[in-house]
């Protein structure tokens, strides 16, 4: 298979910026005011909810490496590593759509909606 696109659409470059930074401050806020980020979530009140080595330490760790990864390949401006990008982001804001469907959180299963949309798009005028 190959790729006969050398260069990234501009609006696809900007809403990967925009995500990779939305995506770095939730990390970070998750880690340094975790009850702030989750002030809404239902399991505050457990034990260890706002552990690292729990949910919250793996929404960081998720949030964190997507971020990264995203940067480094807007960095690079490689078609074929945005590309793996916009799918990693694909299946990581779909699984937030079902999840938060399942959970009866609707303001964050619309937003993941969305955004799982507009990564779908991208990906297929990537790969024409």
């Amino acid at each position: 298979m190959t790729n006969n696109s050398t260069t990234t659409p501009k609006w696809i470059t900007i809403y990967l910026w925009i995500t990779a930074f939305i995506t770095l401050g939730a990390s970070l806020a998750g880690y340094f005011k975790p009850d702030a980020l989750l002030a809404t979530w239902p399991a505050l009140d457990a034990p260890g909810a706002l552990s690292l080595a729990g949910p919250l330490g793996l929404f960081v760790a998720r949030n964190m490496a997507t971020a990264a990864v995203t940067i480094y390949a807007l960095l690079q401006k490689n078609v074929s590593m945005i590309k793996i990008v916009l799918l990693l982001r694909i299946v990581s804001d779909g699984l937030d759509l079902v999840n938060n469907l399942s959970a009866g959180n609707m303001q964050v299963a619309i937003m993941g909606g969305v955004m799982c949309l507009i990564e779908i798009f991208a990906f297929v005028q990537l790969s024409k």
